[in-house]
């Protein structure tokens, strides 16, 4: 893999187009695999709405191996690639998540970053695929006011019936459950943008006007573990992403990132990956 000493570089979504959304049906990815085999990352969401295939992806270092039909939201920034699509049928979208309702943007910034399964029935995949259809139709007209409202309409209302699909899926829970998942949502949410200049559970706290143990308890409960690590854990992968895109010293990573302790982030790094930057780098890039 080429190496510089650059920011990350991210694939923009602008360029390709004004309305905010850029959709590709599956079969063309094969024309694409080149460019999807090498880990990359974008600087807008990607939804990934699967009818069809086998799919084996590596996202953030992480392997996800999903049987369709499903859909899958990955973030901006997050590094990924394709290892292996077979019988790949449905679409791919590049979407701003600004175009979007506000229930919607949550949607997508939430629950949706967790594959979801779409159920069988030919008329709930249907109706998703005529409307994925229509937004790849209109996309290849000659762009005009009309055709981007057209389209953002219509991914709205695809949002609409993912909505009603992640709802139906999710177990019932009470009111106590479901205002824990608002909190970890909206951690997560504040975490991705915070990371770099808060370290500490209680600024989060603070912010979202709650206890830090209340804090804690709450996302300990929902994902198995405390606050101060899936904080380290946010560090420590964007530390990984510039190990892997750049040529940056660990010095200039271990600031970039928000610590002033290089030793620190060293032994940090080491303790969550088991491998110093160093070693990170080494074996996953030279």
């Amino acid at each position: 893999m080429p190496k510089n000493d650059s920011p990350i570089k991210q694939h923009k979504l602008s360029s390709e187009s004004k309305s905010g959304v850029r959709i590709h049906p599956m079969n063309r990815l094969r024309e694409q695999i080149t460019f999807l085999e090498k880990p990359h990352r974008d600087d807008h969401f990607l939804l990934i709405i699967a009818f069809r295939g086998f799919f084996h992806f590596k996202i953030d270092f992480n392997d996800v191996i999903l049987h369709a039909p499903f859909v899958l939201a990955v973030e901006p920034d997050q590094v990924h690639q394709i290892i292996a699509a077979t019988n790949e049928e449905g679409w791919v979208l590049g979407i701003e998540e600004f175009i979007l309702e506000t229930e919607f943007q949550h949607l997508l910034e939430t629950k949706l970053l967790r594959p979801h399964p779409l159920p069988y029935d030919d008329n709930t995949s249907g109706t998703i695929d005529t409307l994925l259809k229509l937004v790849y139709q209109l996309q290849q007209e000659k762009e005009s006011t009309y055709t981007e409202k057209s389209i953002l309409h219509l991914i709205n209302a695809l949002f609409c019936l993912l909505q009603a699909e992640t709802k139906i899926a999710l177990p019932k829970e009470s009111s106590k459950e479901k205002r824990g998942y608002i909190i970890e949502q909206s951690f997560r949410q504040l975490l991705k943008r915070n990371f770099k200049d808060h370290k500490t559970p209680s600024y989060y706290a603070a912010e979202l006007a709650i206890s830090v143990s209340h804090l804690n308890d709450t996302i300990k409960h929902i994902t198995g573990t405390p606050v101060s690590t899936h904080i380290q854990l946010h560090n420590i992968t964007e530390a990984k992403r510039l190990l892997y895109f750049t040529n940056l010293g660990i010095k200039e990573i271990c600031y970039s990132i928000g610590y002033d302790d290089p030793v620190y982030f060293g032994k940090l790094f080491k303790k969550i990956t088991k491998l110093t930057p160093i070693e990170f780098r080494k074996q996953f890039r030279d």
